[in-house]
């Protein structure tokens, strides 16, 4: 059984919130949802930093983008072929991340 989700308050400065804000909107989410992403992607990179895996600003790179790829910010036909899921599986999957997203479901 999966771990209910719990909730982080964070506090920012108003010229960074705006600039979230901003960036949220272009890509078609909440500032609640893009911060997520957001901190999805850097806490996955510090367990990597922890576990002593060696990283390096590609690997970094690559781990945003995964988990940006996650969230319907990838081709579909990349996500497909590094996956092994048909296309039209890696879409579904990416609209109801979309989704939720939108919504600041984690």
């Amino acid at each position: 059984m999966a771990a209910a989700p719990m909730t982080i308050t964070l506090r920012v400065t108003g010229k960074a919130y705006q600039r979230l804000g901003q960036m949220a909107r272009q890509r078609g989410y909440s500032a609640t949802g893009y911060a997520h992403l957001l901190f999805e992607a850097a806490f996955a990179a510090r367990i990597g930093q922890e576990r002593g895996d060696p990283v390096t600003d590609a690997e970094l790179d690559q781990q945003v983008r995964l988990v940006f790829a996650c969230a319907g910010q990838g081709d579909t036909a990349a996500i497909a072929k590094a996956t092994g899921m048909p296309e039209a599986r890696v879409e579904r999957i990416l609209h109801a991340l979309r989704e939720a997203g939108r919504r600041g479901v984690s």
